[in-house]
């Protein structure tokens, strides 16, 4: 490194030439500050660059990957409160159809111009239970139902379930019930341990809490694909 030194001749002092002098010492350290400034080594400031650009990709990405976060929220979010919603099943309350760890999709659009119909599965919430229940609809507003001995009937007429398992455990007798406008009558496949309209506390469920109808299992892979209303379900609508 060379540093260039002001060489101030006494002549300047003698005559009083305060102002040369001063040029001259500012020249001196100009020129040096410069000559510092070019020994930084050109890698270092390519490398300050280089992170600097670095930072700009970062933020960029930041930003993209918030932006697509934000639509995937806004896509999840109008898929839950008007198209459906994908749920793991808890339980067993369904067996055989639905077992617990199942994980089933359900659709709310065709409830539009579809009204729920017997044998179908739909999900619900209430006050008596947290989240959602997973059930199937046995009787629509105005039907009138009773049971007797575990047998299920609706207008008179006896149910064939053949996809129940077990029979009707505290439930074993029902007295006639005519479920009221708006309301449907939703129980379990597995009769003996589930929690549905047959007990008091959760009653006819209103239209307005039904929270879509169950149309594909996703889960266990072996049996992927659609879950359909049961035939017997339907049986009551056809003595009508």
């Amino acid at each position: 490194m060379s540093v260039r030194v002001a060489y101030v001749a006494p002549s300047f002092i003698i005559f009083g030439s305060f102002p040369a002098v001063l040029r001259v010492l500012l020249s001196a350290v100009k020129a040096s500050t410069f000559q510092r400034a070019d020994l930084i080594s050109p890698p270092f400031r390519l490398r300050g660059l280089a992170v600097l650009s670095g930072l700009a990709v970062n933020k960029t990405f930041l930003r993209e990957w918030l932006e697509w976060l934000a639509l995937a929220s806004v896509v999840a979010s109008v898929f839950i409160l008007f198209i459906g919603r994908i749920i793991v099943i808890s339980g067993d309350s369904m067996r055989p159809t639905l077992a617990d760890g199942d994980i089933v999709v359900t659709e709310k659009l065709s409830g539009i111009w579809h009204q729920p119909e017997p044998g179908e599965i739909y999900g619900f919430t209430c006050a008596a239970a947290e989240g959602i229940l997973i059930k199937r609809v046995v009787a629509l507003p105005g039907d009138q139902i009773t049971i007797v001995s575990g047998t299920l009937s609706v207008n008179g007429l006896v149910q064939q379930e053949s996809y129940i398992n077990g029979i009707m455990g505290p439930w074993t007798n029902l007295e006639p019930l005519l479920v009221p406008t708006d309301h449907y009558f939703l129980m379990g496949d597995n009769r003996d341990h589930s929690l549905d309209s047959r007990d008091p506390a959760i009653g006819s469920v209103p239209r307005v809490q039904m929270q879509g109808r169950v149309v594909w299992r996703l889960w266990p892979l072996s049996e992927f694909g659609p879950v359909t209303a049961r035939q017997e379900g339907r049986e009551h609508r056809e003595g009508l």
